[in-house]
């Protein structure tokens, strides 16, 4: 009688792991977070995020502004209030593009946006920022798109090497 209870409990423990490890196993072949546009066959591009990274990367450029350059805090407060206006616009263009990314027209319309707000925020700095420094600016400008386009890209899978979750 003690052998019955005993049985069912480690027959139950057992089911309970094979399918802890099934549903683990059908999980993990799943496509991964940020896989589409990756280059694989049927998708067009970049994801939106992507794209705005290497059409407009405010947030890099106002961090090698504020940190890299040897700027005034008067001239970082009146840089502050165009980077806040850019991103503002950048944000609304952002919202209002398809989240799946597959429409090759939207994506068009949004590389021209921010290609557009690009040139609108150069014209506001060139306003702001004395000569030599907008040439360092562009200068580290073209090294990080040469960066973004040697970055290394997925295999096979479409993920991205060297990262992990």
């Amino acid at each position: 009688m003690k052998r019955r209870p005993l049985l069912l409990s480690a027959c139950l423990i057992l089911a309970i792991v094979i399918m802890f490890s099934a549903q683990h196993w059908t999980s993990a072949q799943g496509p991964s977070q940020g896989s589409r546009g990756g280059g694989q066959p049927g998708q067009a591009g970049p994801p939106s995020g992507m794209m705005m990274m290497q059409i407009l990367p405010l947030e890099m450029e106002w961090a090698y502004i504020s940190f890299n350059m040897n700027v005034s805090d008067d001239i970082l407060v009146k840089t502050r209030k165009v980077f806040l206006d850019t991103w503002t616009k950048r944000k609304a263009i952002l919202d209002k593009s398809d989240p799946s990314g597959d429409d090759e027209n939207a994506r068009r319309a949004m590389r021209d946006s921010l290609t557009k707000l690009k040139t609108e925020l150069d014209t506001k700095l060139k306003g702001i920022l004395t000569s030599k420094q907008m040439e360092e600016l562009a200068k580290w400008e073209k090294e990080n798109q040469q960066r973004f386009r040697n970055r290394p890209t997925g295999g096979a899978t479409g993920g991205q090497s060297g990262r992990t979750r």
